[in-house]
């Protein structure tokens, strides 16, 4: 019987020495969801855990300052020798060894509002911290849906490119099948070969691009995955309008609202600079017992409650250097959280674009494979009754290996814009149902 350009177990068997990389994999890996390997990625990237320790940090400084409103006990003994020598008075000439110990209570009533608005400087600088934390995990969230869904891609190219080795396999043996019989010459022979070389280069290439995306994939998760699961991202998360999708944005990003906390943490700080130009007001109780004190041997006590006032009356332009500065970095903070904005809403438009242009390209390139699979299906009939030439086919299959590449590629390429867009508007982890670990709520350890 003839053999044709249909498909052949023999061809199919032969590119297998080409795929050992793309289908042998280590059986102890297992299959990983995407939603998964965000949450997976979250607990153990260094990058959060590094924003995370950054936020505790600030959080810590915070429940500092809060010592500063609370009494002051200390205690103080000293001891060594002493010696005294007046000339006024009562004439003494004494060298003793004094001994001596205290105990000193303060309490702070008034520093011009400078505790009180470091207090909450300190607030607002550890929620910009935890909200910087969370847009941190939701950037992750977006690098982990894009390389996973690169992965699946990258392995839909591996295959795809693996069939097409396949099929210029079997035109190889079609047209060696013909030239032992004398209806093909051995141009033909060489034109396959030339093709089938091509072919075979451009799976190594698919293969390789499938390994570097799995090293990707574990530098984020933390280990190797084997099979992946094509996500269906959640569109109800996705508004309707790209006006809605900006004041979504504006009202859930994490940085904006990041940027926001920053911008009170500068307020509160012009205060604390401004507490210089108030007096210090402080309620200081010390008792003190001591031995052989002032040239006088003997028990010595000593008692003192006494309501301090400190005010400083030049500072060498300390305070007005320092108030100054503060107001600068209040600017600063506005401009940042000003430029966040922008940046805010270009992602958002950028992101919607994408998405809907990929969708139209699409339905073009799903229109694109129907008409060149038609197109190789007739090509490849017309050949066979002798209206076509070899190279017709060739070229053919290759619209057809090409066409159905770039609509893989576009359909890859439009969930992960969905997913970008999801984290444009500040909700990708919540679109992924990911539950943040303890501490990244405020108040939680």
């Amino acid at each position: 019987m003839e053999k044709t350009l249909l498909p052949s177990r023999s061809g199919r068997m032969r590119t297998v020495w080409l795929a050992v990389s793309l289908l042998c994999v280590p059986l102890s890996v297992s299959a990983l969801s995407l939603e998964q390997a965000v949450a997976e990625a979250i607990d153990t990237h260094p990058r959060i855990q590094e924003r995370f320790a950054r936020y505790q940090s600030v959080d810590r400084d915070q429940r500092a300052a809060t010592a500063d409103y609370l009494p002051q006990l200390s205690i103080r003994g000293q001891v060594g020798e002493e010696w005294t020598n007046y000339r006024t008075g009562q004439e003494i000439d004494e060298q003793l060894t004094q001994d001596e110990i205290g105990v000193r209570l303060s309490q702070l009533i008034f520093d011009g509002f400078r505790t009180s608005a470091n207090m909450k400087r300190l607030d607002r600088e550890a929620e910009a911290e935890r909200l910087g934390l969370i847009s941190e995990a939701e950037n992750l969230a977006l690098d982990v849906a894009s390389v996973y869904l690169e992965t699946l891609k990258a392995k839909d190219i591996a295959e795809l490119t693996f069939n097409n080795v396949q099929d210029h396999e079997n035109i190889l043996e079609f047209i060696t099948s013909r030239t032992e019989r004398g209806l093909a010459s051995e141009s033909d022979i060489a034109q396959v070969a030339a093709r089938l070389a091509n072919a075979r280069s451009s799976l190594l290439a698919a293969t390789n691009n499938l390994e570097d995306q799995r090293t990707q994939l574990r530098s984020l998760v933390g280990h190797d995955v084997d099979t992946l699961v094509k996500p269906v991202p959640d569109e109800s998360v996705i508004p309707a309008t790209p006006k809605l999708a900006l004041q979504r944005a504006f009202d859930n990003h994490p940085e904006l609202d990041a940027a926001k906390a920053d911008i009170q943490a500068a307020e509160q700080e012009v205060v604390v600079n401004k507490a210089g130009y108030w007096p210090r007001f402080s309620i200081e109780a010390d008792a003190v017992q001591g031995h052989d004190i002032g040239g006088f041997e003997g028990r010595d006590e000593d008692a003192r409650l006494l309501l301090v006032m400190e005010y400083d009356l030049y500072a060498g332009g300390r305070d007005t250097a320092r108030s100054a500065s503060s107001q600068w970095r209040l600017h600063e903070a506005k401009a940042v959280r000003s430029g966040t904005l922008r940046q805010v809403k270009d992602e958002v438009e950028l992101a919607w674009r994408a998405r809907d242009v990929l969708a139209s390209q699409k339905d073009v390139l799903r229109t694109s494979v129907d008409a060149a699979t038609a197109a190789e299906e007739g090509y490849i009939r017309q050949y066979e009754l002798g209206r076509r030439t070899l190279l017709d086919v060739l070229n053919a299959k290759v619209e057809l290996f090409l066409a159905r590449k770039n609509y893989l590629a576009a359909n890859y390429d439009q969930l992960i814009s969905s997913y970008r867009l999801m984290n444009a508007t500040g909700q990708l982890g919540y679109a992924l149902r990911v539950a943040y670990p303890e501490g990244f709520v405020k108040g939680e350890e």
